[in-house]
């Protein structure tokens, strides 16, 4: 049955008996059936409309990983409002007035876990009975606003109708092979792309779904991983930092003489892994670490990905390292695939016009699963929408070299910033480094590993030998120093001010 609205086909999977919903993996977690579900679904919407939330009415929302916040969520859909989705904190701004912008952006009226600003504050409240049927909509209308980031700047707004959001469910249920008895992990924050999409990825495709706190997780990734032996097959999204933080708890598990499973991670058929760059030491190291343990490396899915488009653009399924990643230079690039159904994708010069294969160019998108523009009102199924990402088409698969806006530019040569932090990460003792524009230079940022200690010269003379060219200075900060933001990456805006300033670390 075709369904026009993200509430319409969420609502269609209540039948399923056998499915659950469930939130945490401790021995505290909560269980829910489908049917359960469901009817809390609808509860809280008939909860909100109580408390004078009307179809169309715009509710900004902070998504939290629990019970409540996906409820809340889903019974604003259900009854037909717009969830105005926020991160919880943005770099260098004010919240206060972060909010403040939102409301007038979005007429807002009502808010979720948000107080003050002249909002009706909004509780989770199940009335059953008030609202059993979810709300009708057309399939081209507004599904929910989702903010960006904002890691170059303020955040703007992403509208997404229930096409787009839809239309790349459905493409990623065919790249993962996704079906009813599978289940779905989420341990990324709800306010970020790849785990509000992956929730309701497993909710539509009627999924168990197994919703983790990412701090939870963090702490005790192992009592998550042991939770999911059972399930026939797992589908799952990990950032390139937690591929390599799986790994060293995974590790220490093994050097705590704990009996290796060889059947713990058999199960996992797709981990998606996307939002940042993906490097082959951390591919490798998780790899060398889940394998005793039954991961198939052909389960590693590389992605590009970005909010505009739903969320996939492009999907590769690991082969090996040297058919997945591409050496140029001192670089390695992954490789990102090609697009996803409904999408086209073209590499563009300077100019407008077609790269050739391998040649640098803007990536740009179009296609049925894009947002309808910055402003609402762009249909870019047809109009093109520049990614401000930097990349090449190598026999139809994508490889991205950078943000437009992270290139630095030292006599003449450029160079992206993250193909930097790529060679300064090889250092021994680095755990991280963050590349920041410095005057006619570049600034490197360096977070040692654990009670380790950095030659920072080791550094300069490092990238000066692969790039010719060598960087103003290299510091030394803490973990805590690296400004980020609420989606976990370097605010490199903030922290560029921040250098200037002489505040930085």
């Amino acid at each position: 049955m075709t369904t026009n609205t993200l509430q319409e086909a969420i609502a269609g999977q209540a039948h399923r008996h056998d499915a659950t919903v469930t939130f945490g993996t401790s021995a505290k977690r909560e269980c829910l059936t489908y049917p359960a579900f469901a009817e809390q679904i609808a509860a809280a919407a008939g909860g909100f409309v109580q408390q004078g939330v009307r179809p169309g009415d715009r509710v900004m929302i902070r998504i939290g990983s629990s019970r409540e916040g996906v409820l809340a969520l889903l019974g604003l859909m259900h009854l037909g409002a717009i969830p105005v989705s926020v991160k919880p904190r943005v770099p260098g701004a004010i919240t206060a007035q972060y909010f403040a912008r939102v409301t007038h952006q979005q007429h807002v009226r009502h808010a979720f876990r948000i107080a003050g600003h002249g909002l009706n504050e909004l509780q989770l409240v199940l009335r059953p009975g008030a609202t059993p049927e979810p709300a009708p909509g057309d399939r081209d209308g507004l599904a929910f606003i989702q903010y960006t980031s904002g890691s170059t700047g303020m955040p703007r707004p992403i509208p997404l109708s229930h096409r787009a959001v839809l239309g790349n469910i459905q493409a990623i249920r065919i790249v993962a092979g996704m079906k009813p008895g599978h289940a779905g992990l989420i341990a990324l924050p709800l306010h970020h792309d790849m785990g509000l999409i992956g929730v309701l990825t497993s909710l539509v495709q009627g999924i168990d779904l197994v919703v983790e706190d990412p701090g939870t997780f963090l702490r005790r990734p192992m009592a998550a991983l042991r939770l999911m032996r059972d399930a026939e097959s797992v589908h799952s999204a990990l950032p390139d930092f937690m591929l390599r933080y799986l790994a060293a708890r995974i590790d220490e598990a093994a050097a705590a003489q704990e009996a290796v499973d060889p059947q713990l991670l058999s199960v996992w058929r797709t981990v998606f892994c996307g939002a940042e760059p993906i490097r082959p030491r951390s591919v490798r190291t998780f790899l060398d670490a889940a394998g005793p343990w039954g991961f198939d490396s052909t389960a590693l899915v590389f992605c590009y990905g970005l909010a505009e488009a739903a969320l996939m653009a492009t999907s590769h399924r690991y082969v090996d390292a040297a058919t997945s990643f591409r050496t140029d230079g001192p670089t390695t690039s992954a490789c990102l695939g090609r697009t996803m159904p409904g999408l086209d994708l073209r590499i563009v010069d300077e100019s407008g016009l077609g790269c050739a294969d391998a040649e640098v160019g803007s990536v740009q998108l179009r296609g049925a699963t894009l947002f309808d523009g910055y402003d609402g009102t762009t249909d870019h199924r047809t109009t093109w929408f520049d990614t401000g990402d930097l990349g090449c088409l190598r026999s139809g698969r994508l490889h991205l070299s950078g943000r437009r806006g992270d290139r630095i530019s030292v006599s003449g040569v450029n160079v992206f910033a993250t193909d930097i932090e790529q060679v300064a990460a090889t250092v021994p003792g680095v755990a991280e480094c963050v590349v920041l524009p410095s005057g006619e230079s570049f600034a490197v940022v360096v977070v040692p590993e654990r009670s380790q200690h950095i030659d920072t010269a080791q550094v300069a003379t490092r990238i000066a030998a692969d790039f010719g060219m060598a960087p103003e200075r290299v510091m030394e900060v803490t973990h805590s120093a690296v400004a980020r933001t609420a989606s976990g990456k370097p605010a490199r805006t903030h922290m560029a001010a921040q250098l200037e300033q002489g505040t930085l670390g």
